[in-house]
């Protein structure tokens, strides 16, 4: 599902960019067209409507702007994080398209699953089943965690900002 471009130019405006700047960013987005080589022929131009340019600098600040709103809308209401310190707590690790939700309990865990699931289609996004995966740490409880009816891969260990987190929470540097 690909990104929606009116969604960009709301949160840009939401986060204060002056409407002068959001326009001349709206304007080199509007009317962009594409053509693809196949079979060694180029095929008939199209225009594309949503996503970010590949390769623009501005792609990753506009896409992590989109992933902020995600986070913000899907657990601003709830405190289904990991105890940090005192009266706060931590919900989610994110880092340019990588997501670590955090959760004390398989319920919660759920429920931030459907709810960054929910807030990402709203936007035009959607989270990769096959590349979301659970792990595990001191609990019993085996119940899966899905997404759209369909079970998320349990994992003894992942890899996240170069570091390979295992189920004993030891973590090795790649």
């Amino acid at each position: 599902m690909p990104l929606y471009r009116t969604t960009l130019w709301k949160l840009l405006r939401l986060y204060g960019v002056p409407q002068k700047i959001v326009n001349i960013m709206q304007n080199s987005y509007d009317g962009l067209h594409c053509k693809i080589l196949r079979g060694g022929q180029l095929t008939k131009s199209f225009e594309i409507k949503t996503g970010v340019r590949q390769g623009c600098l501005l792609s990753p600040f506009l896409f992590l702007l989109v992933i902020d709103l995600i986070m913000k809308t899907s657990t601003c209401e709830r405190k289904h994080g990991i105890q940090w310190i005192p009266r706060m707590q931590l919900d989610d690790l994110d880092f340019a398209n990588d997501l670590a939700l955090l959760s004390q309990t398989h319920q919660q865990m759920q429920e931030k699953t459907n709810s960054v699931a929910a807030a990402s289609a709203v936007v035009g996004l959607n989270m990769h089943k096959k590349k979301s995966r659970i792990l595990r740490y001191n609990t019993a409880c085996t119940n899966p965690v899905k997404i759209d009816g369909e079970n998320l891969e349990d994992v003894k260990t992942f890899a996240y900002l170069a570091a390979s987190l295992m189920k004993k929470v030891d973590l090795m540097r790649k």
